[in-house]
C-alpha cells in the first residue's frame, strides 16, 4: 500500500543552509547503509525542504530500521500522490478505513493535520484539513475530536505531490553518527558502559569499542552487547578492539605485597585508560568513553575518578555521570543490552575486598612508583 517512508529531522534543521546540507547528506548515507545492510530494497533517497523521503515498497520493514539511525526525529509510511483534492480525499479514506481495522473501533474520533511544505496547492492547511475531514466523515462512521482521537490523517503537500499517512512513529533523534568525529568507548559486560557508548552514539560519535580481557566467556558476552550496538551504529565502521592486559599480574601481586589492595580496582581502572589513551591516538579518538556514575560503586567516586582520569592526556567522557541507577537500567531495556549485561560472566580477580573509596593522588603516585619504578602518566596544568 504504501510507497515511501518520510524521515523528519530535528536539531538538522536549526543549522545555517550550508552546515544543513552537510548534516542531511551523512544522514542520507547513514540511510542508505542501514536498508542496505538490513537487505531492505529501495528505489531512491533524497532530501528536499527539511524532510528526506525513502521510496521503497517495503516501508512498514524500512521503518523498524531507520527508527534506528540517530538524527530522525519521526517516520511515517506514506503513500505519495498528485496534489489533487479528490485524490487526496480517496487516498485518506482508504488509509483511515485501514487504520479502522486495525484498532479494531467501530466509530473512531479523528483529526486531520494539512502542511504545505511548499505553496502551489491553491488550498491553505485548514482549507486542506476541513475538506480532508468531511470527505471522511461522509463516507465512514466516525467522528471528528481535535484533541482526544484514536486517528490522526496527515497530509504533507511539496512540489505537486501530496504524502498521505495515518502513523507517526517517533525514533530517537540525536545527531547522524559521523558529524562529531570518533571515541574510543572502554566496554566492560556491564549495564552502565553499554549506555554510555550508546548516549554518545546518538549525539553523532562513531564509536570504536575496546575491552579489556578477563576472560572468554565475558568476551563472548561484550561480544552480544556490541553486536546489538551496531544496530543503531550505522555509519560507523568500527569493530571490537580487545586488549590482553600484560600487567595485571604483577599489579595484584606488588599491591599484595604493600598490603594496599585496596587499591587494585583503581590501578586496573587507570591502566584501562592507559590502554584505550594509546588505541585512541593510534585512531585519531578525540577522547575516551566510561560508564562512571558518579556514587554508584567505590571507584566512581570523585577523588577515585580524578586518579584515573590522569592516565590520558585526551578528555575522558562520562555521559552517566549524574544519571541514576533505575534510568541506565531503563534506557538499557530499551535499546535491548540490558539482557546481554546480566548475563554470567568470567569472576573477576581484581576486586578487593575493601576498595579505597577516597584514592589520594599522592599515595596512588608512590603506589604506581613501586609496581613500575617509573612516574605515572599524569595531566600536569
Amino acid at each position: 500500500m504504501f510507497n515511501v517512508v518520510i524521515i523528519r529531522y530535528g536539531e538538522i534543521g536549526t543549522k545555517s543552509r550550508q552546515t544543513r546540507r552537510w548534516f542531511e547528506s551523512i544522514l542520507t548515507n547513514n540511510i542508505q547503509e542501514a536498508l542496505v545492510s538490513e537487505g531492505i530494497e529501495y528505489k531512491k533517497i533524497e532530501a528536499k525542504h527539511g524532510r528526506i523521503l525513502v521510496r521503497t515498497n517495503k516501508a512498514g520493514e524500512a521503518v523498524d530500521v531507520l527508527r534506528r539511525v540517530f538524527g530522525i526525529v519521526s517516520l511515517s509510511p506514506a503513500m505519495e500522490i498528485d496534489a489533487e483534492l479528490d485524490k487526496i480525499n480517496r487516498t485518506a479514506l482508504k488509509l483511515f478505513r485501514g487504520k479502522k481495522r486495525e484498532l479494531g473501533l467501530e466509530r473512531p474520533r479523528f483529526r486531520v493535520t494539512a502542511r504545505r511544505i511548499t505553496k502551489e496547492f491553491p488550498l491553505k492547511s485548514p482549507e486542506i484539513q476541513a475538506k480532508v475531514g468531511e470527505y471522511i466523515l461522509e463516507n465512514e462512521e466516525s467522528e471528528v475530536d481535535l484533541h482526544n482521537y484514536d486517528i490522526e490523517v496527515g497530509v504533507e503537500l511539496m512540489e505537486g505531490k501530496a504524502y498521505v499517512f495515518v502513523d507517526k512513529i517517533y525514533a530517537w533523534g540525536g545527531l547522524p553518527i559521523g558529524t562529531q568525529g570518533k571515541v574510543v568507548a572502554l566496554l566492560s559486560g556491564g549495564i552502565d558502559s553499554p549506555v554510555a557508548a550508546f548516549l554518545m552514539m546518538k549525539r553523532g560519535v562513531e564509536v570504536i569499542p575496546v575491552h579489556m580481557y578477563m576472560g572468554e566467556k565475558t568476551l563472548e558476552k561484550v561480544r552480544k552487547i556490541w553486536n546489538q550496538l551496531k544496530r543503531y551504529h550505522y555509519g560507523g565502521k568500527a569493530e571490537l578492539i580487545v586488549v590482553k592486559p600484560k600487567e595485571r599480574e604483577r599489579i595484584l601481586k606488588k599491591l599484595r605485597e604493600l598490603g594496599k589492595e585496596k587499591y587494585t580496582c583503581v590501578f586496573c581502572k587507570y591502566m584501562m585508560v592507559r590502554h584505550a589513551d594509546k588505541i585512541a591516538k593510534e585512531f585519531g579518538a578525540k577522547g575516551i568513553v566510561m560508564g562512571d556514575s558518579l556514587g554508584q560503586v567505590a571507584s566512581q567516586t570523585l577523588e577515585n575518578m580524578y586518579i584515573v582520569s590522569q592516565a590520558s592526556d585526551l578528555p575522558i567522557y562520562r555521559p552517566l555521570i549524574g544519571v541514576a541507577k533505575g534510568e541506565i537500567v531503563r534506557i538499557a531495556k530499551e535499546i535491548g543490552t540490558f539482557e546481554l549485561s546480566t548475563l554470567p560472566e568470567d569472576e573477576i580477580p581484581l576486586i578487593a575486598k575493601h576498595p579505597v573509596i577516597r584514592g589520594s593522588w599522592e599515595e596512588f603516585r608512590k603506589l604506581y612508583r613501586a609496581v613500575f619504578g617509573e612516574e605515572p602518566k599524569w595531566k600536569k596544568c
